[in-house]
């Protein structure tokens, strides 16, 4: 558990998932538009976007493709949130 007055580290997979996040959003999508157009579930998703869990390259790459990003993009951004949050 962490210190309240420290924040807690992000991970990659959190940060990750808000670049994800932050895509839709600013596409004006719901989850579950994401997830028809990928086939994924829409629970799976949720998951990703919050970074809950390790998602594989294919779905990093189906996501990106999905959001028109080049998939370094993806990762660049993630390590860029995961540096501005420490």
């Amino acid at each position: 558990m962490a210190d309240r007055d420290t924040p807690e580290e992000l991970t990659l997979e959190q940060a990750i998932g808000r670049v994800l996040r932050q895509e839709r959003l600013d596409r004006g999508l719901k989850q579950i538009e994401v997830a028809v157009a990928t086939n994924f579930g829409v629970r799976s998703i949720r998951t990703m976007e919050h970074g809950n869990q390790s998602m594989t390259i294919r779905s990093l790459d189906a996501l990106a493709m999905f959001y028109d990003l080049p998939i370094e993009q993806v990762i660049i951004r993630a390590k860029q949130l995961r540096r501005d949050a420490q």
